[in-house]
């Protein structure tokens, strides 16, 4: 058995509790008038029976029956009964009203005024019985089924007032439920249509400002954050098959030159000892540059990958770091002289990580100043600026300069595989530090990291 839907659940929720409301309406209306209706007719027996106690000691006729009771439009039934149980009025055969203990009970004044139920000649009837002096009471009937009859004519027309107003019910509950759930089909159909597409881009639109409105809200935000991070897990996809197919040419340069010299190697008895020499260094530069750029390599696609474990900040003079970096760039670049201006800082950061960064920006500052010239570092706050003496970089490079596997056409005729910057751009993300460049052709180029405060 398939489960109603929200919309039905919610038209028959609507229609079972309107039923139930004009069902207790009908049933109250039902008992409250029939109250009233027989506690009219009580009233009026009560006030027929009082009119004769006042009037009987002066007209003693006025119990005198007015006719057979079994008649509909006849007056009220009367009998005076003594308390022996003598009929003391005038009757009709056949006509007497009902006479019990309790009836004479009330004639000699042991026992209140009652009323009672009957039947008579087929038809109920409704007696009143009160004492008319001491020794004697009155009964006054009167035929009650025009009670019963207006309860059952109310009773059909309060049924088919429920029943109407229960199909009123179930067509108000359809037009509402169609017109409250609007919302909700529109967040269905958008939602289908996304799953149909893989699109997020496709929004709700939205109106009003309730409860389904905000749901509509949410889950446009929803959409666009699943668009962003769409949107980057294509870009990390992109950028990782540029990784791959620029490592690939990169690499292919120093594995033909690996195995060319191991080819001279192999032929080492024809070759002099200054050409073994040769070939040995050869191979040893060449395994170097081809360790550095796996070493690379790898800290960018570690990077990349967002499920690998994210670096551990800690507190770090950066100064200290840094002049230990200078002092190594020192040792590896005799030809350039370092100055620097280095204030005490502490920050938040990966000490291996940071330090790559710093002697990747010292070695691309010595490495293209000329011989003699001199690298600028300083260390004012959390802002680094390294300055360097070389040829500058063109306006056209400057947007690409830490791109990875960018190379200018000036630098091409130097060592490197340009991603020594991509690097440093990458390690100033991870500690959340801005990493610009200025520059102007022939009088060098100045690197400028930024940590936050």
């Amino acid at each position: 058995m398939t489960r109603p839907g929200l919309r039905g659940r919610i038209i028959g929720f609507f229609v079972l509790a309107m039923a139930l409301a004009l069902a207790g309406m009908a049933a109250a209306a039902y008992f409250v008038v029939g109250h009233e209706l027989r506690s009219d007719l009580d009233l009026g027996l009560r006030r027929e029976a009082t009119r004769i106690a006042r009037q009987y000691p002066a007209e003693p006729d006025v119990a005198a029956i007015s006719g057979p009771c079994q008649y509909l439009a006849a007056p009220n039934c009367v009998q005076v009964v003594a308390a022996d149980g003598e009929i003391r009025s005038e009757n009709l055969p056949g006509q007497n009203l009902p006479i019990d203990a309790e009836t004479r009970a009330v004639a000699t004044g042991s026992a209140d005024a009652y009323f009672s139920d009957f039947t008579l000649a087929g038809y109920p009837m409704r007696m009143y019985t009160a004492q008319l002096e001491p020794g004697s009471a009155v009964q006054v009937a009167q035929r009650s089924d025009t009670v019963d009859t207006g309860l059952r004519r109310m009773g059909v027309a309060l049924l088919a007032a429920a029943a109407a107003g229960t199909l009123l019910a179930a067509v108000a509950g359809t037009l509402l439920a169609r017109r409250a759930l609007a919302p909700v089909t529109a967040l269905t159909r958008a939602a289908e249509r996304v799953a149909r597409t893989r699109d997020p881009n496709q929004h709700i639109a939205v109106s009003g400002s309730d409860e389904l409105a905000r749901l509509a809200v949410s889950i446009n935000t929803m959409l666009d954050e699943l668009d962003a991070a769409l949107t980057a897990e294509r870009d990390s996809r992109a950028a990782q098959q540029r990784l791959i197919a620029d490592a690939s040419h990169e690499l292919r340069t120093p594995l033909t030159a690996l195995r060319t010299n191991i080819d001279l190697l192999r032929r080492a008895a024809r070759l002099s000892p200054a050409q073994l020499d040769d070939t040995v260094a050869a191979l040893r530069a060449q395994s170097e540059e081809l360790s550095g750029l796996v070493t690379d390599l790898i800290d960018l696609a570690r990077a990349d990958d967002p499920a690998a474990p994210r670096e551990t900040l800690e507190d770090l003079r950066l100064d200290t770091l840094l002049a230990d970096r200078v002092e190594a760039a020192r040792r590896h670049w005799p030809a350039i002289t370092f100055e620097t201006r280095l204030d005490p800082v502490t920050i938040p950061g990966a000490p291996a990580r940071l330090a790559r960064a710093l002697t990747n920006l010292l070695d691309n500052a010595a490495k293209f100043s000329p011989a003699g010239a001199t690298v600028q570092v300083e260390l004012t706050g959390r802002r680094l600026t390294i300055r360097d003496e070389g040829p500058g970089i063109a306006p056209e490079d400057l947007p690409h300069v830490f791109d990875r596997f960018y190379r200018s056409p000036t630098a091409r005729a130097t060592a490197g595989h340009g991603l020594g910057l991509a690097i440093v751009a990458q390690v100033a993300e991870l500690h959340g530090a801005r990493i610009t460049v200025e520059s102007e052709p022939g009088r060098g180029a100045e690197f400028t990291l930024v940590f936050p405060g």
